[in-house]
């Protein structure tokens, strides 16, 4: 059992939930890898739209193998040994993969040098956005193999892992974080209610952001948790950071102490390890507006 302490509210995770925890954080990560090397590929190797269109598929089509071999990978982690990378494509994968689809929508209506022979060949800047674009898709479909590899887990007799977040849990977390928001729920059932937020959708991003901003994260209970799931709030909580101390600054009440006080309370409140980075920022800040 996997337990966090969200501002009262216990989550935990079983032994199940773990598992598939793991397998979504793994497949993830694999996700953001190839999407990002597809990406590099493309920007180093095409110059053109021509070029996008001739080969944009077939790049992207190579990294999801990656990705297949690597739900097949994880299944066999799992003792689930009949079930190769041929079958796993055809039988369990083939409903979550829209990267070709959306990638022939995409040439049609933009990459095709027959439909846009003015711009066969155009500047490397502005083939970005269409490769940005494609490297979404290819992110998406190599993270929804994780899926697939559930399904097949599942099918398969494996009885220690627990299946994804179905639709109806997602609408009935959305539903109780919309309450929570609007301040409809009583400060007494308030800790029930995160639990009930998160117990059935825990991969929610922006409700822990809201709880950072809201309740503060002293203990790092919170990051803990977002860790364990597979996120990253330092970057909102940098964002948080940066908008108290404008504000300070906006304000101009308070001399240099009283500011680095303000800072170091705030970033411990949120719990931001960046507390010295920020103090020094405003040493230099009111430094220079004293020279």
């Amino acid at each position: 059992m996997v337990t966090f302490d969200i501002n009262g509210a216990i989550i935990e995770f079983d032994e199940k939930m773990d598992n598939y925890n793991k397998i979504r954080k793994d497949l993830k990560l694999k996700a953001i890898e190839l999407s990002e090397e597809f990406e590099e590929r493309c920007t180093n190797n095409i110059q053109s739209l021509k070029q996008l269109s001739e080969n944009g598929l077939s790049y992207g089509l190579e990294y999801i193998e990656s990705a297949i071999k690597k739900g097949v990978e994880t299944m066999v982690r799992y003792d689930v040994i009949t079930v190769d990378t041929a079958i796993f494509k055809e039988v369990y994968c083939k409903k979550y993969l829209n990267y070709e689809r959306l990638f022939n929508n995409l040439n049609k209506q933009t990459l095709s040098p027959k439909r846009n022979k003015k711009n066969s060949y155009t500047t490397v800047d502005s083939l970005k956005p269409l490769i940005k674009k494609l490297s979404e898709y290819l992110y998406n479909d190599c993270f929804n193999i994780h899926f697939a590899v559930v399904d097949a887990l599942i099918e398969n007799g494996v009885e220690n892992v627990k299946c994804y977040i179905d639709n109806d849990s997602k609408q009935k977390s959305t539903a109780l974080f919309n309450n929570y928001k609007d301040g409809f729920i009583s400060k007494k059932d308030e800790c029930k209610v995160i639990k009930q937020i998160i117990d059935l959708n825990p991969y929610r991003k922006d409700i822990y952001e809201y709880l950072i901003k809201e309740d503060g994260d002293i203990l790092k209970d919170i990051e803990n948790l977002t860790t364990y799931l597979g996120y990253d709030v330092s970057d909102y909580k940098d964002k948080l950071m940066n908008t108290y101390i404008e504000e300070l600054i906006k304000d101009n009440q308070s001399d240099l102490e009283s500011t680095k006080e303000k800072i170091t309370k705030y970033a411990r409140y949120i719990g931001s390890s960046k507390e010295s980075i920020y103090i020094a920022r405003i040493d230099a800040m009111y430094t220079f507006q004293t020279v």
